[in-house]
């Protein structure tokens, strides 16, 4: 038993080093798919509010998070993308890409299997002289895959929002009325970095929070209440009838707020977020989701055994939550 506990252990600390630092997407290598053209795209505006990374991958087998990034920044990568894809024509209606929110992330279930997910908030507006008129937003939430590596499909996910953007410019905007459209905006109203509610808003509002976006816009969907289990106090949302029951792991909170402070739930075990400086929340828990894995690599090596001894070796660490996909880095 010693003996195979120590081959576990080389065999797993060997797992926790991937091969590369980050992930790297490079969008030259996407196709876009546009029918008869209406537009051009002549600018790209990025207004998110973190801008250092797309995302959080999983990389190597020990599935340790790294960031995601573009090859080189989103404003001159974006629109080197489309100006190849679809190069301006003239006469054609000129349109300015703004990009409020784009996340990338890897998310995993109980069993042990990730999907490759995206979130991204796009603006358009319509070019009139020095001025700007809004041609509306389209929002983009998808998941590629499901199963034990799902890192390759962050590519395919943003190259799927990209065409969401254009499809939103080709399908849903009536360009035989955009003249009457009020040209109220400025490029520096335009340019303004988006800031989520729950930085600039006095109050937080109690209550469970059923995802990132409750989060960022300091909007819990679901009432809450506590029991006390001796010292300890057990969350309870709001159930049918109105009556309040405990978390269920198919509840999928991302966390709740209880007026005062806020937590981050990992399956069932919520952490208390600390703010930092730079408006940065950090928390010092377990990263289930490394830990699920960590256990399904132990138990495919040494059956139950080895997911068992994966399981105590998961130790606590300080996490930075990354303020677009809700996902977090091992604090350096």
């Amino acid at each position: 038993m010693k003996k195979l506990t120590q081959t576990f252990l080389f065999l797993f600390l060997a797992l926790q080093f991937p091969a590369q630092a980050q992930k790297v997407i490079e969008l030259n290598k996407s196709r876009l798919d546009v029918g008869k053209r209406r537009f051009n795209i002549v600018q790209v505006v990025d207004a998110r509010y973190d801008t250092t990374r797309l995302g959080i991958a999983r990389l190597g087998l020990g599935n340790r998070k790294e960031p995601i990034i573009l090859s080189g920044s989103l404003e001159p990568v974006l629109y080197q993308y489309f100006t190849s894809k679809i190069p301006a024509e003239s006469g054609l209606p000129d349109v300015l890409l703004r990009v409020s929110r784009l996340g990338l992330w890897e998310e995993i279930n109980v069993g042990g299997f990730e999907g490759a997910r995206v979130a991204v908030d796009f603006e358009f507006f319509l070019r009139k002289g020095e001025q700007y008129a809004s041609l509306g937003d389209r929002k983009f939430r998808f998941t590629e895959g499901l199963g034990t590596n799902v890192t390759k499909y962050h590519d395919d996910n943003l190259r799927a929002a990209l065409q969401s953007a254009v499809d939103y410019l080709q399908d849903s905007v009536d360009w035989k009325k955009t003249d009457a459209l009020p040209a109220d905006m400025t490029l520096e109203q335009i340019s303004q970095r988006i800031t989520p509610r729950i930085l600039t808003e006095g109050q937080l509002t109690a209550g469970a929070y059923k995802n990132f976006t409750d989060f960022r816009n300091n909007n819990p969907r679901l009432p809450i209440d506590y029991e006390m289990d001796g010292d300890k106090r057990i969350l309870l949302i709001e159930g049918k009838k109105g009556k309040f029951r405990k978390v269920k792991p198919d509840d999928r909170l991302w966390g709740f707020c209880d007026g005062k402070d806020m937590y981050i739930n990992q399956f069932g075990t919520f952490y208390k977020l600390e703010k930092l400086p730079g408006n940065l929340f950090q928390f010092n828990g377990v990263d289930y989701d490394k830990k699920l894995s960590n256990m399904a690599i132990g138990q495919a090596s040494f059956g139950l055994i080895g997911a068992l001894i994966a399981s105590e070796m998961t130790k606590a660490n300080h996490y930075i939550v990354d303020w677009e996909t809700g996902s977090f880095l091992q604090k350096e």
